[in-house]
């Protein structure tokens, strides 16, 4: 009996983990065939067609289209609310002559309500100190020296406007400050005060003259309620008179502790120093000027909407950019062919040759914007949904490129569908940076070889 037992224990055993194993199996198929239909599911969205039909077959094609594009001048921007500020002047042989000026309001010491420099009160001297952005946000010759003039503004700045490149500014006729410098972006500046010496940040520094001296010594105590009255703020302006391939412009941090207006002074018991800031609240913005009447061919002949250019030029500081155009019968064609996806779009500008230097260097990065009915600019489909990475445009050998799919699915949609065609064209701009970018403020330009501007395409035909 003993034996019996435990042979049919033994058959038993044999059975149930045979059984198990089938079940096993079972489970695992339907995973896989569960997997295989999900997996093979077709995302209408994703490629932006309503019609695809799930038993049909995918034909990926590849191909490069010749692009169209022109130069043109740059609208005006607006520069009240920037990461950095740019001042100086260049003349540039191939764009000309620019200039950029920073307009800018200060505050009282501290951010108090009032402020006194004390009893018996005399001024030694008082300096605008602008702290340099950093060594690698430089533009042009670092061995030319540049003759920066201060102004007062005889206007007030106010603190919730928008204010543009192009706006022109009201000054008193005269200079306070005058300077004929050539900036170190690498090097501090020893700063010695009652016999203390400190280390102060890459920075301009401009002893301003003794009628402005005479001016803060004499109103002595401030008060917020009035301080813009009479301290309305300043002109910084680079009057620069420099030759062909001379010239440079720095980028300067106005949120910076270190930029303010310095008061060094004495009084009936101690010699002190006033630091009257630019605060991040304080109006402030820069003016751009651009002049290539200089050139022997000015821009402004070298441009027309009405034809495809080979060369075109892409200037910062509201200087030019390039219009884009992908060909009606481009467009056209696609949508001709009644099933297909666009999977990638890709616009590819290339650098031209010869134009990259020490002192003019080609943009880190430039942007793709799209336009509207009115021919204003408005972000493309894309920057809705996508990451700054997928975007591109940053330089790498000579090339920027831009990922434009989801652009040109919605184009290809409202042409097909509609019988509307919402191509206004696309433009490249150099990003003139605001507080939180990512982008930084720039005044490079670059020269592009419009003659090879190309858009390639992945696309599939479902048959």
């Amino acid at each position: 009996m003993a034996m019996r037992t435990t042979i049919c224990m033994k058959n038993y055993c044999k059975v149930k983990t045979k059984n198990l194993l089938v079940i096993k199996h079972i489970i695992l198929l339907i995973s896989v065939v569960t997997l295989v239909f999900s997996s093979c599911k077709k995302d209408v969205n994703t490629l932006n067609v309503g019609f695809i039909n799930p038993d049909s077959t995918f034909n990926s094609n590849y191909e490069t289209v010749g692009l169209q594009a022109y130069t043109c001048a740059m609208d005006s921007l607006a520069t009240h609310r920037q990461s950095l500020y740019i001042l100086g002047a260049i003349n540039d042989p191939v764009f000309g002559k620019s200039n950029a000026t920073i307009l800018t309001s200060y505050s009282i010491p501290a951010a108090a309500a009032s402020f006194s420099l004390g009893t018996n009160a005399t001024v030694d001297s008082v300096v605008l100190q602008l702290r340099i952005g950093n060594d690698t946000t430089y533009i042009g010759n670092l061995n030319e020296a540049h003759t920066l003039k201060v102004y007062e503004l005889n206007e007030k700045l106010i603190g919730d406007s928008i204010y543009f490149s192009n706006r022109n500014y009201n000054k008193l006729p005269n200079e306070i400050g005058t300077a004929n410098i050539k900036i170190a972006p690498n090097d501090s500046i020893p700063n010695t005060y009652i016999n203390s010496t400190v280390k102060i940040p890459p920075s301009i520094r401009i002893k301003l003259n003794d009628d402005f001296k005479l001016k803060i010594q004499n109103k002595n105590t401030f008060n917020s309620a009035d301080f813009y009255d009479l301290f309305k703020g300043f002109a910084i302006v680079d009057e620069s008179n420099f030759n062909t391939n001379q010239g440079g412009f720095w980028y300067l941090n106005l949120n910076s502790n270190f930029t303010n207006l310095v008061v060094y002074y004495k009084n009936d018991t101690n010699r002190l120093r006033a630091e009257f800031p630019i605060l991040l609240g304080n109006p402030r913005y820069n003016k751009y000027e651009n002049n290539n009447s200089n050139l022997t061919q000015p821009l402004t002949t070298r441009f027309s909407p009405s034809q495809k250019r080979d060369t075109c030029f892409l200037q910062a500081i509201a200087g030019t950019k390039v219009r884009i155009f992908i060909p009606d019968s481009i467009l056209r064609r696609l949508i001709s062919t009644p099933q297909l996806a666009i999977q990638k779009a890709e616009i590819v500008v290339k650098a031209l040759g010869g134009f990259s230097t020490d002192i003019f260097k080609i943009p880190n990065q430039i942007n793709l914007l799209s336009t509207d009915s009115l021919g204003r600019s408005i972000l493309t489909v894309d920057t809705y949904s996508e990451s700054f990475i997928y975007l591109g445009g940053s330089v790498y050998n000579g090339e920027y490129r831009f990922n434009i799919a989801r652009e040109l699915n919605f184009i290809l949609k409202n042409l097909k569908e509609k019988n509307i065609n919402l191509h206004y064209g696309l433009s490249i701009i150099v990003p003139n940076s605001t507080v939180g970018s990512i982008f930084q403020t720039s005044a490079r330009r670059v020269v592009i070889d419009a003659k090879n501007l190309k858009l390639n395409l992945n696309y599939s035909v479902i048959k």
